[in-house]
């Protein structure tokens, strides 16, 4: 196009969409018997996140996190770096993210950051985590080499569960980071973590042990770390779960 009317360097998708759309109007009024004319400018909203193009500026993070969310992890964790949806941002060091290998076919879902967590940035960094990096080794596997994540991303009062807000207020988060990671196994640690992703308040006795699905992924309820260390008796059960999940991955490989 050499019509000095014709766009030039636009900054965005977005912004080239409205400048073609303008260019090819103008042409449209010029040209009255061309095949193709628009009546208005192009209208393409989705077309940067369906490449997954946009830059920062693109998504609604701050206070609020608005969807559509980023399409990389990285991006995804700037944009809800500032979340106060719920009463935890304000009260919160840094919000804990997830760790781990993005790419890992196992992800392990915590409920909470506790105040380590909280300190270090990092989910599973006390004694529980301690304890879940020996289970983890147990499997064949490193704590770097599986993901390690939270339904919830800031730290709740001191020995207190998440309540259904600051749940609610994260669920879009969990699952826009399950569905960014896309495993083939997910192990929900806990009662909290269990109900939340699969919607329902069974007793986890009457879960762990079972596969369950969260949408089309191979789901295993087990108990959490904090839980063996309260009842040592809960350590045969999760290792006969986490062998269902090493037979599991096996077969998915």
């Amino acid at each position: 196009m050499n019509d000095r009317n014709a766009p030039d360097a636009p900054q965005s998708l977005a912004a080239l969409s409205a400048r073609l759309g303008a260019w090819a109007q103008a042409q449209g009024k010029a040209l009255p018997q061309a095949r193709v004319r628009l009546d208005r400018p192009l209208e393409i909203p989705a077309l940067e996140q369906v490449l997954g193009l946009a830059g920062p500026q693109d998504w609604v993070g701050g206070a609020k996190p608005q969807p559509p969310f980023a399409p990389t992890l990285p991006a995804f964790q700037a944009q809800i770096s500032g979340c106060l949806a719920c009463p935890l941002g304000a009260k919160r060091r840094q919000v804990v993210f997830g760790e781990g290998d993005p790419r890992s076919p196992l992800v392990f879902v915590g409920d909470a950051p506790s105040g380590e967590d909280d300190e270090k940035g990092k989910p599973f960094s006390g004694a529980p985590g301690q304890l879940l990096d020996r289970v983890i080794a147990a499997m064949g596997f490193q704590r770097g080499q599986v993901y390690l994540c939270q339904v919830v991303k800031c730290k709740p009062a001191a020995q207190a569960e998440p309540t259904p807000q600051e749940r609610d207020a994260c669920r879009p988060y969990l699952e826009h980071q399950l569905g960014l990671l896309k495993p083939r196994v997910i192990v929900s640690l806990g009662a909290f973590a269990t109900a939340t992703l699969l919607g329902k308040d069974t007793p986890l006795r009457e879960l762990r042990g079972r596969w369950q699905r969260w949408r089309q992924v191979d789901l295993m309820p087990t108990w959490h770390p904090s839980d063996l260390l309260r009842d040592e008796g809960l350590k045969r059960p999760v290792w006969d779960d986490m062998r269902a999940v090493i037979q599991r991955l096996a077969a998915r490989a």
